[in-house]
């Protein structure tokens, strides 16, 4: 089984897509946006995880749809998340929603296997690089150039009330064993209130 290099994830969240879902935030990125949200998790020591491993962990949750994936950058981990998707599918049906700093058009073009497999198991590519002038506070994306595709028809009969007709960003704190985590794409004032109470989280737990 290949190893997986993660940041954290959460059970349940629901500011990452469509219903009840798990989120899973991968380490490592080989971008530099300016502005970006998960420079400051990147420099964290990650852990390491058996695809097999966290696999079982989210198969497990029953109360949820399917699970979102970001990063870090999840395309530089394809082949490990590609196989921890296969063992969940083979348990249970699973929506999968990534986010990628790369286009899907170049993605498309790789040679590499894994990318490719990774892709197919994907409901919901989220793609672009973080462009910090482009951050319109439109909901489910940090910047405007950045696409919401579908690349099956799973949220076809939904993707446009919840992605395009929602008019806000919410985010959710996650407090996990003295960490304090925010999910979602926050908006301006989003973001100082989370690093405002992750401050005074991380004070009181010191």
């Amino acid at each position: 089984m290949k190893e997986l290099l993660i940041s954290h994830y959460v059970d349940t969240t629901k500011v990452l897509g469509p219903y009840d879902r798990s989120a899973l935030w991968v380490h490592g990125c080989c971008f530099e946006c300016p502005g970006c949200i998960a420079k400051e998790m990147n420099q964290n020591i990650p852990q390491t995880v058996k695809s097999n491993d966290i696999a079982e962990v989210f198969a497990r949750i029953g109360n949820t749809e399917g699970i979102t994936i970001s990063g870090g950058e999840p395309f530089l981990q394809a082949e490990a998340l590609a196989e921890m998707i296969d063992l969940i599918k083979k348990k249970r049906d699973y929506g999968v929603i990534v986010y990628t700093g790369f286009l899907y058009e170049n993605l498309k073009k790789s040679s590499d296997e894994s990318i490719n497999k990774l892709l197919n198991h994907i409901d919901i590519l989220v793609d672009g690089q973080y462009k910090e002038e482009l951050d319109d506070g439109k909901p489910f994306r940090g910047s405007s150039n950045q696409r919401i595709l579908e690349l099956t028809d799973r949220y076809h009969s939904i993707i446009r009330q919840y992605y395009y007709e929602s008019n806000k960003r919410n985010i959710e704190i996650n407090i996990k064993e003295k960490n304090v985590y925010m999910i979602g794409v926050p908006s301006k004032y989003g973001l100082q209130t989370w690093k405002s109470f992750k401050a005074k989280a991380e004070g009181k737990n010191g």
